[in-house]
């Protein structure tokens, strides 16, 4: 199974990077590396809490890949 970098971006910013990394069996610091090294940006500490008390903190862009970047998990 392959994730793309766009996909990966979806997910962390729709739900928790715990929930995230259930899904992928995968632990959530694990996940953060996947993401950091996709050039993926994650949630702050603390955005879900914010979120649900009706915060809500900008979601920056997915930076274009560069030339060579990994595009897929």
């Amino acid at each position: 199974m392959s994730v793309s970098r766009e996909k990966l971006y979806e997910e962390v910013w729709a739900e928790p990077m715990t929930t995230v990394a259930l899904r992928y069996e995968v632990s959530s610091s694990f996940l953060a590396r996947i993401c950091e090294r996709l050039n993926v940006p994650r949630p702050p500490r603390g955005h879900w809490p914010q979120v649900k008390v009706g915060k809500k903190n900008p979601t920056p862009p997915l930076p274009p890949a560069e030339p060579g970047d990994e595009l897929e998990w």
